[in-house]
């Protein structure tokens, strides 16, 4: 939205529009985060009392706010964020499933399992040579 002429209405529409969307959403984003982190740790439930997840709360708001000074380019953010979850969406996450269903299945598919996993690191490769060349360039 920087492109465009301060003097333009309907552009400070718009920026007025995002921000009033990033106002609004970002609660929601926030909490699916929060719970998320939770579950990463592993977080027993008797342990999550209001104290606990509000200081949870203002950790991650702390970090997060800190990581939004210093970092004002968000095509990094998103040429990084894209190019690791794209590479695990399409390589990573499919191999591994299909490597568990064949081992569920107990059928004797080594040889695809074998090319599914060479796939894989092949992604990842490429997903790794991506996200180094987005932080180059920035």
């Amino acid at each position: 939205m920087n492109n465009y002429s301060p003097q333009d209405p309907l552009a400070t529409a718009s920026r007025l529009a995002i921000g009033l969307s990033t106002l609004l959403t970002y609660p929601l984003v926030f909490i699916g985060f929060r719970d998320g982190v939770l579950d990463l740790l592993h977080a027993p439930v008797e342990r999550q009392t209001s104290r606990n997840v509000d200081l949870l709360t203002v950790v991650l708001l702390a970090i997060l706010t800190v990581t939004a000074i210093f970092v004002t380019d968000l095509g990094l953010i998103n040429a990084v964020g894209g190019g690791t979850l794209a590479t695990a969406l399409c390589f990573v996450f499919p191999a591994l499933m299909y490597r568990q269903a064949v081992r569920q299945e107990r059928t004797g598919a080594e040889r695809e399992v074998m090319f599914a996993m060479i796939l894989m690191v092949v992604g990842v490769v490429l997903g790794l040579v991506g996200v180094w060349e987005a932080i180059a360039t920035n």
